[in-house]
Formats: structure tokens, sequence, C-alpha cells
């Protein structure tokens, strides 16, 4: 449990519960990360036990170390479950396994749909307990928003690797609709998902969506502002048409699903010739 859920458990504030682990009455819990850690029925029993020696009355901590003893002298008053992680994994093999399960859990998604997917649908391939699951995620939601969040990064990452070393902008953008286009097709259904559930009295899908439009198009309006400042492109709104590229290319990725009329070089070609016919000064119809 985290340190709400003890709190909630226990009666306990906060700070209490802080004051008795710096001061060595309550052992430490799990680290599973700089900022968080986890709680057990060991700790919970611990709490309850300092609280029967008080009795609601203030007593020094002399009292109750020499009571119920500190956790460093007397190992052995902390539970045996809790001695078993002295051998947990390490933070790194536990992010493997996170993002092992974000893996099976992308894959389950576009197969079943978020709705008629359950817990042990992804727990299952994976060989681990729904216990397990839960110490990385709270429910199957929050491990839908990571989804959703993973394949933005794979996007926007795979993208900066990508025109690395490229300097001409029509040839950047282009980089860009193809990486788009081929995590499009890997992602479409988890993309369509997320759309859907803004039908849903929630806000998060609705936020979810801005932040990932605003996080495709940012890089997108930089290079833009660049190329208009350097007189690369003819003056023009670089956030409408970032996100009107973002546009084009999504509809594009669409129409190669239709049918095989067009490769995705085609599709590519066309984008450039439009940024360049268009946008670039002394271009053919340029503005």
């Amino acid at each position: 449990m985290k340190i709400k859920e003890l709190v909630e458990k226990s009666g306990l504030p906060r700070t209490k519960i802080h004051f008795y682990l710096r001061h060595g009455l309550l052992h430490p819990p799990q680290k599973t990360g700089r900022t968080m850690a986890y709680y057990d029925e060991s700790h919970l029993q611990r709490l309850k036990q300092i609280e029967n020696v008080k009795k609601g009355s203030r007593v020094p901590l002399s009292f109750l170390k020499e009571k119920i003893g500190g956790t460093e002298a007397s190992p052995q008053s902390i539970s045996q479950e809790y001695d078993v992680r002295k051998t947990v994994v390490t933070n790194k093999e536990k992010e493997k396994k996170r993002q092992g399960i974000i893996k099976t859990a992308i894959e389950v998604f576009s197969r079943k749909g978020y709705h008629r997917t359950k817990v042990i649908d992804i727990t299952d391939p994976l060989n681990i307990s729904t216990g397990t699951f839960y110490i990385y995620f709270k429910n199957k939601r929050d491990l839908f928003i990571e989804v959703i969040d993973d394949v933005f990064r794979n996007i926007v990452g795979e993208a900066a690797i990508a025109i690395k070393g490229e300097n001409d902008f029509a040839k950047r953008m282009q980089i860009r609709g193809k990486i788009f286009y081929e995590n499009y097709i890997r992602y479409n259904e988890i993309l369509n998902q997320l759309r859907a559930e803004m039908a849903s009295d929630d806000q998060w899908p609705e936020e979810k969506i801005k932040k990932i439009y605003h996080g495709l198009t940012k890089p997108v309006i930089q290079e833009i502002k660049a190329a208009v400042q350097e007189g690369v492109i003819t003056k023009i709104d670089p956030d409408l048409l970032a996100y009107a590229l973002t546009g084009l290319v999504e509809i594009m990725s669409l129409r190669l699903s239709l049918d095989r009329k067009y490769t995705l070089q085609d599709v590519m070609d066309f984008i450039a010739d439009l940024i360049t016919s268009r946008l670039v000064p002394g271009g053919k119809n340029s503005f």
C-alpha cells in the first residue's frame, strides 16, 4: 500500500508516520523510486502496536523504545514478510518489468479494445500475478494512459533521432511524416480508443488528446518558425501549419490503408512537393 492508504487504514496522520520512521520506531518501506515507497501489513501492525502502548497519551520516545523496541535494536519485531523484501529486484529490473507490462498492454488493447480488456488478460501472458500488476499501476485506466504516453514518446523520440543531421526543411518534414505513418499503422487502434473515450463524462481523454497533439506539433512549430526566420519558407502561421501538416499525414495514413493504389513514398513525395510548391519562396504557385 502507498502512504495514503496506510494513513487511511491506521488513522494516523502522515507526519506522525514519518516521525516514527525517522526515529526508528517504524521500519522503512520498500522503495521503488526516489519518491515512491510501499508499505505492507507489517507496518500497519507496528503502528497499532505503538498506539496501543501510547493509549492516546504523549509519551517519551525512550519509553516507547523500551516497551516495544526500536526497529534497529529489535529486527525480530519486524515481520518475516518485510525481511524478504531485502531480495527485491533492482530499479532497472523493475523498469524492465514495467515496460514489459506496457508492451503487452499495447498488443492486448489493440486486439480486444480498452473496455473488453481485463487486467488478467495482460498479466497472464507475462506470467505475473495481478498483485504484481498493481505495484506498477493503480488500475487499468492508469495503464491505458501510460500506454498512450508511450505511443506519444515513441513517435516524438523516433522522429528526433531520424531527422538528426538533416538540415533540409522539406526532407525533415518528410521524415517526420514517415515516422508518424509507421506509428499510426502500429497504434491506430489505441488512438481510436482514446478518441472514443472522449464521449464519456471523464475529462482525462480530452486532456490526453490535447497533450498528445500539442506534443506532436510543438517540435514542428519550432522548425517552421526557424524556417520562416531563415527565409526558407514564406511567412505563415507556424501553429496552423504544424496542425495542418499533422492532419494531412494522418488522413494520408488512412488513405494508404484503404487500398494499394499509392505507396508510402508516393504520399511522402506528394507532401514534399506540396511544401515546396506552396511554401518555398519562388516555388511554383507560391503564396
